[in-house]
């Protein structure tokens, strides 16, 4: 249907332009161009989040990895070097969070139909950013003027990437989902 439409408006507009051009001697040349394809286009708009649930401090589990560093003045003690064994650990802290979402569904049309829109609600888990243990609280240093900390103990390593996880997980308490809605 809209191929003949555009076939008939091209064929008048053609036939206009050659009584002109008779008429003045004079020829116009008429382009255009449309996004006319029938397709549709979805977008969402988020609305409101929140968080429903977060997990248990018991629940947070350390990733802990080792490595062998050759270390310098160990603890300040000058001729003091040698190879050690260090740690670092991150923690994920997966969460589930509820999202209102305002859905907008156009269409590329003759007829200029209007949006269609609806709002939705969808619960998804997401994930906070890695939390790894900070290595200036580890309990060995070494160097003198460029002074670096590590730990020496996954124990220690571990520890120090819950506790930054769990401080985020009570931080995030207050963002919670109220009961009601």
């Amino acid at each position: 249907m809209k191929g003949k439409f555009l076939t008939v408006a091209f064929f008048c507009v053609m036939f206009a332009a050659s009584a002109f051009a008779q008429k003045s001697g004079k020829l116009v040349v008429v382009q255009g161009a449309s996004d006319v394809d029938g397709k549709s286009n979805v977008t969402e708009k988020l609305l409101e989040e929140c968080i429903v649930a977060l997990p248990s401090m018991k629940e947070l589990e350390a990733d802990v990895t080792a490595s062998t560093e050759y270390l310098k003045e160990i603890n300040g003690e000058a001729g003091k070097n040698d190879h050690v064994k260090v740690y670092t650990a991150s923690v994920r802290v997966s969460y589930k969070v509820r999202q209102k979402l305002l859905i907008i569904i156009t269409q590329n049309s003759l007829e200029g139909t209007a949006p269609v829109t609806r709002t939705e609600e969808r619960i998804i888990m997401k994930e906070a950013p890695p939390f790894t243990s900070d290595p200036g609280e580890g309990n060995i240093f070494a160097g003198r003027s460029n002074r670096r900390y590590y730990y020496t103990s996954p124990e220690a390593a571990g520890d120090n990437a819950k506790k930054r996880a769990q401080i985020w997980v009570s931080q995030q308490q207050n963002v919670l989902c109220s009961v009601g809605k």
